[in-house]
């Protein structure tokens, strides 16, 4: 498994791109900046997204990404037509309602007819995993102020955790414990420790909030944790911070990062 990292961040400056990551070059983990870190042919070989929840910052470059496809198919481009996008029935329903509505964007699920869409909406259900592209992905609930899942996946027999946006949460945790061969977990950590409470109302982690939540983590100190959804503001005090925890394969993400599991 190819993990790519196209984006990291919980606000959008220059420089800092917003949350997304590739799998393999064809699916995608939230949809916040493929079409920033990626050439056009490479956006063409995306099949896939996996969307955690539909907060901006994960949602923003579906939009790009399926009038950059509308564009190629009529160029005469039929490979990868149709791009899926799995996320829970209230996730998309949201998408439906308030996004590809043809009134903030163009409903590309109708694009160029319904058919033989741009954009397919598949709803996804909270741990019941489905196959895409030879990797297996489950759904798992977690803690955010809108319906929100992180992701465990799974290829030749070793599996990833990400977390997706959350708070204080346990059934992740669970999963985590229970993979035989994890790799990674890629965690949410949006706020410096003085932003506690913003973290708390807003469904994020302070690095404090991480080292609570790692105690959860059987595997703490063995496997490495990447944390990601920093706010580029406040990004030099949450570094000093995280290293002040002294956690062995702890490390903030950054967007030059590829792992190859």
């Amino acid at each position: 498994m190819r993990i790519k990292v196209l984006g990291c961040y919980g606000g959008q400056l220059l420089g800092f791109r917003l949350t997304s990551f590739l799998i393999n070059d064809s699916i995608l983990l939230d949809a916040g900046s493929p079409t920033e870190a990626l050439s056009l042919e490479e956006q063409h070989g995306i099949r896939h997204v996996c969307l955690s929840h539909t907060h901006l910052d994960h949602i923003k470059d579906i939009a790009f990404l399926a009038d950059n496809r509308s564009l190629k198919r009529m160029n005469g481009n039929q490979e990868n037509p149709c791009i899926t996008i799995h996320s829970l029935a209230a996730s998309n329903e949201t998408l439906r309602r308030h996004f590809l509505n043809n009134e903030v964007w163009p409903d590309f699920t109708g694009i160029p007819d319904s058919s033989d869409p741009i954009l397919k909406l598949a709803d996804l259900q909270a741990e019941v995993a489905f196959d895409i592209d030879d990797v297996r992905v489950t759904a798992i609930p977690v803690n955010h102020p809108v319906p929100c899942t992180g992701f465990l996946l799974e290829q030749n027999g070793m599996q990833v955790i990400y977390t997706a946006d959350t708070g204080n949460t346990n059934r992740i945790w669970d999963v985590a414990n229970a993979q035989p061969n994890l790799k990674a977990v890629i965690m949410d950590c949006s706020f410096p420790n003085a932003m506690q409470q913003l973290a708390d109302v807003s469904g994020h982690l302070t690095p404090n909030g991480v080292m609570q939540e790692l105690q959860k983590f059987n595997a703490l100190g063995k496997v490495p944790v990447y944390l990601y959804h920093m706010k580029p503001e406040t990004l030099n005090i949450m570094t000093a911070e995280v290293e002040a925890l002294n956690v062995p394969h702890l490390r903030m993400l950054t967007q030059v990062d590829e792992f190859l599991l």
